[in-house]
This record gives C-alpha cells, sequence and structure tokens, in this order.
C-alpha cells in the first residue's frame, strides 16, 4: 500500500528532477519541510520498495514504476489546482488544498474534473458567459445584472 507520505516523496522527487534536473537530499529536504536525516530514511524505503534508485551522497532517480506513480500525483496536483484557482481560490491556497486533496480523489472524479477543466479552457468564451459571470459573483458577491435580469424573468414566468 502507498501512504501520502510515500506519494508527496515521490512526487517531490519528481519535480524536483524536472526543475533542478535532479533530487538530492538537502533539496527534498527544503522543499518538504524536513530534516535530511528523514529524507535518507524515506529515499531508503522508496529505494527497497523499488520506487528510486538510492545511492548514497549521490541523491536519487526514480525508476519507471516511480516515475508513474509520481506524475500521476503531480498530475493530479495540477489538476485540483487549477480547478481550485478557476474558482478564485488564490493560488497559494489552491496549491495547499491540492496536497490535501491529491491523495483521496477516485479516479472517476479525477477523470470527471480533468473534462470540466478541458471544456472550460476550450469552449468558446461567448458560449461560457457563466465563468465571467462567476467571477463577478466571486469578487462582488452579487449577481451581474445579467444573471439578475434573467432570473427575475423566470420569476415572473
Amino acid at each position: 500500500m502507498i501512504t501520502k507520505n510515500l506519494e508527496d516523496y515521490l512526487e517531490a522527487i519528481y519535480n524536483s528532477i524536472r526543475t533542478r534536473g535532479h533530487a538530492g537530499t538537502n533539496e527534498i529536504a527544503r522543499d518538504l519541510q524536513v530534516k535530511p536525516p528523514s529524507v535518507t530514511e524515506m529515499f531508503r524505503k522508496l529505494n527497497e520498495r523499488g520506487w528510486v534508485n538510492y545511492k548514497k551522497y549521490e541523491g536519487v532517480t526514480l525508476t519507471r514504476e516511480g516515475k508513474r506513480i509520481a506524475k500521476n500525483v503531480s498530475d493530479v496536483h495540477s489538476k485540483v489546482r487549477k480547478f481550485l484557482e478557476l474558482i478564485q481560490v488564490s493560488s497559494e491556497q489552491a496549491d495547499e488544498d491540492a496536497c490535501q486533496v491529491e491523495h483521496h480523489l477516485s479516479q472517476e472524479s479525477i477523470g470527471q474534473l480533468s473534462k470540466f477543466i478541458e471544456f472550460i479552457e476550450n469552449c468558446p468564451e461567448e458560449q461560457a458567459r457563466w465563468i465571467e459571470h462567476f467571477h463577478y459573483f466571486s469578487r462582488h458577491e452579487e449577481l451581474p445584472a445579467e444573471c439578475r435580469a434573467a432570473a427575475d424573468k423566470g420569476l415572473r414566468d
């Protein structure tokens, strides 16, 4: 069984390799805000499970399976963060919340979230006025005039 902690380490290694070109104990310790000995211990555990290649003083690389797991966690994190930002959550808070949520979503929820984001990003703007209206509603805590007019019309019908 893979735990949240194991996933967090794999994701941190994956992101470090992508951004820095390598993943060392000190970088991962900084990224995860833990002590280097904790990172070394986790590198050993991940190595035993076959998810990383770890050699003392040389850092760590992901195995094919480790990379698959890490990429999946990273992708879910990105999708959740993007969704939260779409609904006007600040980038910092969206990133924090995505860290918590990424470990608990079902494949079905992840799939639908992906479809929803793709729809929003690719739907012609003139057809998706509700996004603009939601942004207005989020900022002003009231419906835009167009929405109020439509709601009033609905009440009269």
